[in-house]
Formats: structure tokens, sequence, C-alpha cells
């Protein structure tokens, strides 16, 4: 749900100059910054690097059909992203030119007027939305699967000048109950298990903390990397712990037809959460649903044990 017209501050044009600023303050150039600072980064020539940009796409999907014979394969899906530097031009040159992502500058606003500056960039790519949020006073953590993206984020978030903590997601979790704000953008059709990904992130938030979540599920046959076709989250945020925010969503423009969906997270009661787990994540299909029903029903018949003996300690 957007509103009607732009709200104050948020035309495009006005975004695009505050996106600007932000990350290409030493330029005015977004594809010119980029440039320089992959330049720095791998110590190449300017001319080498636009080069490598120029047909980045193009040559990271031919890199993902040549080496992920199973995309089905998670081993196999992570190893393609931590051998492959193509993907760090191809989202370079995305960056430089695509208006999707003053998205962030929303986002970044609508976190800034709740209590928390805890913010998690979980699938942070490049760096950018960390950058925002940095510039917005948040203390950032990045969190990612591929190592030549992390490291590059990290390098380009403290060039600016700012600390942030990094997560490498092959081998470390989340912590508990840590961040305000969590941004999880084209993430999740990469991922194998959508839901644990869901289930890991809403452990690591606060009650009450923002998810903005984007999710371009649906088959690509020019993005072969996206391996989830169907929407398995929207319908199942609540049993995550997620609950809607619509009229936060109102503060994106209308010509932002991409624009996130914005959760809350709430707490679920452990043995309530076992359930959804086991339904959404172990199991599925009829044995799934049966398991759900025993737990969920084990724990309403607990819940009513617990309120009964209460009520007899009260008189």
């Amino acid at each position: 749900m957007h509103s009607s017209a732009a709200p104050p501050g948020y035309s495009q044009a006005e975004c695009a100059a505050r996106w600007t600023s932000l990350l290409a303050p030493d330029t005015g150039d977004l594809r010119r910054e980029l440039l320089i600072e992959l330049s720095e980064y791998f110590g190449a020539p300017i001319g080498e690097i636009e080069a490598r940009m120029a047909d980045a796409t193009v040559r990271f999907t031919e890199e993902w059909r040549h080496r992920v014979v199973d995309p089905t394969d998670e081993r196999s899906v992570v190893r393609f992203y931590n051998e492959s530097e193509t993907e760090l031009f191809d989202l370079a040159s995305w960056h430089a030119e695509d208006p999707i992502h003053f998205r962030t500058l929303v986002c970044a606003d609508i976190a800034a007027q709740r209590p928390g500056r805890t913010y998690l960039d979980y699938g942070s790519g490049i760096g950018s939305d960390a950058l925002v949020f940095a510039a917005a006073g948040f203390d950032v953590t990045l969190a990612d699967v591929s190592s030549p993206l992390l490291a590059f984020a990290k390098w380009r978030c403290e060039r600016r000048g700012f600390q942030v903590r990094t997560i490498d997601l092959k081998r470390q979790s989340l912590p508990a109950r840590r961040f305000d704000a969590v941004l999880c953008f084209d993430v999740l059709e990469h991922v194998h298990n959508p839901l644990r990904t869901l289930y890991r992130i809403q452990r690591s938030m606060k009650p009450g903390g923002l998810l903005f979540v984007h999710a371009p599920f649906g088959e690509d046959p020019d993005r072969p990397m996206h391996i989830v076709h169907e929407d398995v989250i929207t319908p199942k945020m609540p049993s995550v712990g997620f609950t809607r925010q619509e009229g936060l969503e109102a503060d994106y423009p209308a010509w932002l037809w991409w624009a996130p969906r914005v959760y809350t997270a709430f707490d679920l009661p452990p043995l309530d959460r076992l359930g959804y787990l086991v339904h959404h994540v172990w199991l599925r299909g009829p044995a799934g649903e049966r398991w759900r029903r025993s737990i969920l029903g084990f724990a309403a018949r607990l819940r009513g044990f617990t309120e009964t003996a209460a009520l007899r300690v009260r008189r």
C-alpha cells in the first residue's frame, strides 16, 4: 500500500539526490565512485575495473550455469558464491544504475523514528544499504554467505569511517535478541529454505524490532540463481513471529512500486515455535501438519494446565 503522491522528501528526484550524496560524496556520480572504490580495493586500474563491470551480469549468469550443476545442492551453491568475484562487479553495476535502491532511504527513516539503533544487513552484498543506515546513526552488522562480498562491504564501510561488525553465515550464527532493525533485500529467493532463514532472523531481533523484506520469488531465465520460485514466506510470516505493518508501508512513495514489506517481530512461546518449526522447516505436507497439530495441541493443554495451577495457588 502506497500513498498516491510522493511524501515530502520522497520524490524520485529528491531520493536520487540524497542517495547520490550518501553513496557518491566525492564524485557525485554513483558509477564513477564505485569504479574508484573497486580500483582501490583490488589495486587495479580503473579501466580494468570498468571492463570487468561492463559485462559482469552476463558473465555471472554464465558462471552459474557452468559451475552449479545441481541448484538443489546447497553446498555447491554456497561454494559458488565464495569462489566467484564476478558477483561483486554484477552488484556494483546494478547499484550504480537502478533506482530500486532508493527504498533503503525510506526504510532508514522509518527505523530512525523508533527506539534502538542496532541494525543487521542480512545478505549485505556490497554494503550500500549498510552505508545508509550507518550514516543515520545505526550500529551496523553485516551478514553474508559470500566471503568476497562481506570483505568488500566491510572495507567500503570502514573507508567512509564507519566501524561495522561482520557475520560469516557459512560458519557463524546470528546473536539472539540483538537487533532493532533488520533489512533483508533480494536474498530469500537465493536460499534453499527461506523459512528457516526467517526463523534465524526473527530469533536475532528484539521484540518490536522492524524487518524490511523484499524477495522477488518467481522463475527468471535471466537469473537462474533465483532458486526459489514460489512465495513461501508471505502466508507464514505470523507463524515465524512477524506481524505486518501496512501503516508503515504507506510511507513509501507510489513510484516505488517494488517497495519492501515491513514487519515487527514478536515473541513466540517456545512450544509454539517448535510446532511451527517442525511443520514449516523440518516436515512438509500431511505428515508435517499432523506433527504441528499434535505439538500445538500439547502446547495449548500445557498452557491450560499452567493457568489452572496458577489460579489454585492464588486461591
